[in-house]
């Protein structure tokens, strides 16, 4: 057997894979490194290895979503295999075929493949209904894949189970926090929505798909009392890929890489959608149908209006939803609200990636904030946002995390649990300040240098607040005695850190029985919204955990009403 060791550009940096090849066949198709992010790369190479091996060619479909990824693996490939003069008797590409037409009936249609979708899909289908899925990339998990696995449990039996049955939390006390955080700009209805659903939610994911929720590494301050809860793994692409294979396995359909481009009205009813894939143009009749295509992120980094702040989400999050609905005329509010967060890392110019579970474990172990100057700029374990607009107040809106070797270790760990792989990290920190992301290690002197930060200003920074750790009391911040802990050693590491923003806050509205509304103010009876496309109900500024938890209640509460109008036809 020959085997063809490979390397290629991916989206986010180097892909290291190899091709297998026996008597003229390929075998196998493996990788062996990649800096992809795991939950959207482990479907599609699955997919697309599938295809190679079943078509016994390279001349294969990209995938829509991955398309740049996936091309680079098959182009390289191709390559080697002629460089090797290697013949393949394989298929050839169906680029050929003639645009197939396929009409289908079905009782519920959910548009969008993301967590919403999937809550509300899962929930028609347990409630007896026939339901179709599409999704318009070559893969599941929107915008939540790219999210931890936190959510709130408030209400849910599962919470119960975790933090004992008087541990003090309730939809109203939830409702209180998500209005105080957002400063009350939250639309009450929509909040009653999710916070009166978000407990039955939880029950019913941990039943339909056997999710084993436990409490949350890290339950941050936004929150009055902990209710903030992951899975083991702490990856919503474990939340992803068991929801998907539950559905399928009890019944459901799922369609990828089939994007809606229009839908047909009746009397201001929506009778069904026209979507296309690559070789199948799709009619699709409906008695209800649930939008949860997502936010428009993506077009707001594409037409320059992100106001300069990194964007982390995924870029096929382009508001489609705005162009096939256009004729109904639904009512949308507040369309530039952005949920902005700290903890980002520059991969790439205006991209950046999360770093948040690791940033909150370095903090909790003494690590500090500094700007340029190498001054501290905030109380490092307060509220998200107060972060947020500390950095935003600094001249290139960026800061730096400082931190000693111990908790660089655990900084680490998380890093890498978190959709980093070790060879990236590596790279980073072998790029030694050289260009983005700011990755360095040495000691105080050579990390100030190398990231560009003042070094007496950085070292007076640190004198100082070794004193505050010995004196376990913060004058500057009022940063709390638990986290002021002595730096140990000499070696020290700085990590940038930059605002990003991948949420789009804003929306269409919907009633409470999760209907959208046209903008006349009246809904659309058999047209039902879930997730980030139904903007309000966290307000403009969002709670941790609380993006993930309006998704899997607005789509519990999507797709039960959707049978509940089925059932009355």
């Amino acid at each position: 057997m020959k085997k063809i060791n490979l390397n290629t550009q991916g989206r986010n940096g180097k892909i290291e894979f190899e091709v297998d090849i026996e008597k003229n066949k390929i075998k196998d198709l493996k990788i062996i490194n990649h800096m992809e992010t795991p939950g959207i790369f482990n479907q599609v190479f699955s997919k697309l290895k599938s295809d190679v091996i079943s078509n016994q060619s390279f001349d294969v479909d990209t995938i829509s979503g991955a398309t740049i990824m996936t091309k680079s693996i098959l182009d390289t490939a191709k390559e080697a295999i002629t460089d090797n003069g290697i013949h393949l008797n394989g298929k050839k590409s169906e680029n050929t075929q003639v645009q197939k037409k396929k009409e289908i009936v079905t009782d519920t249609l959910v548009i969008g493949g993301g967590g919403a979708g999937l809550v509300a899909a899962s929930k028609a289908l347990s409630l007896g209904s026939k339901v179709i899925l599409l999704e318009k990339n070559g893969y599941l998990g929107g915008a939540t894949i790219l999210n931890g696995s936190n959510v709130v449990g408030t209400g849910s039996k599962t919470s119960k189970k975790i933090f004992e049955s008087d541990y003090g939390d309730s939809p109203g006390l939830l409702a209180k926090d998500v209005s105080k955080e957002s400063r009350q700009t939250n639309y009450t209805d929509l909040t009653k929505i999710m916070v009166e659903n978000i407990g039955n939610a939880i029950d019913f994911v941990s039943d339909f798909a056997n999710l084993d929720y436990r409490k949350a590494q890290t339950q941050t301050p936004e929150h009055s009392v902990e209710r903030q809860i992951e899975l083991p793994s702490s990856s919503s692409y474990e939340f992803i890929d068991k929801m998907a294979k539950a559905f399928f396995k009890k019944g459901g359909e799922i369609l990828l890489d089939v994007r809606v481009e229009n839908m047909t009205i009746e009397k201001n009813m929506v009778k069904g959608v026209i979507a296309e894939s690559k070789y199948v143009s799709y009619y699709i009749k409906a008695k209800s149908v649930i939008l949860a295509s997502g936010g428009y992120g993506a077009k707001v980094l594409k037409e320059g209006k992100g106001e300069g702040i990194d964007y982390y989400g995924p870029m096929t999050s382009t508001g489609d939803s705005y162009q096939f609905t256009h004729s109904l005329s639904l009512k949308a509010h507040d369309q530039n609200w952005l949920k902005v967060y700290p903890h980002g890392v520059e991969v790439e110019p205006g991209i950046a990636k999360l770093t948040t579970y690791a940033s909150k474990m370095a903090t909790d172990m003494g690590a500090i904030y500094v700007n340029k100057k190498g001054q501290r700029i905030v109380n490092e374990s307060d509220v998200y946002t107060k972060l947020r607009d500390a950095i935003l107040e600094q001249s290139e809106r960026i800061a730096y995390l400082i931190m000693d070797e111990r908790t660089w270790k655990e900084f680490y760990k998380l890093l890498v649990l978190h959709d980093f792989s070790k060879n990236e990290i590596k790279e980073y920190l072998k790029n030694d300040g050289s260009k983005i992301p700011i990755f360095v290690k040495g000691s105080l002197e050579k990390i100030a240098n190398k990231a560009n930060i003042d070094e007496q200003g950085l070292i007076k920074t640190l004198e100082k607040y070794e004193e505050y750790a010995v004196n376990e009391e913060d004058p500057e911040f009022g940063r709390a005695a638990d986290y002021l802990h002595s730096f140990e050693g000499s070696i020290f590491y700085a990590v940038e850190q930059r605002d990003r923003f991948a949420t789009t806050l804003g929306g269409y509205i919907v009633d409470e029985k999760m209907n959208l509304l046209n903008s006349a103010n009246r809904p659309i009876k058999n047209l039902f919204g879930a997730g980030e496309i139904i903007g309000g109900a966290n307000g403009h500024d969002s709670m941790p955990s609380m993006m993930n938890s309006w998704s899997f209640s607005s789509g519990f509460a999507a797709g039960r009403a959707a049978i509940i109008y089925e059932d009355k036809m």
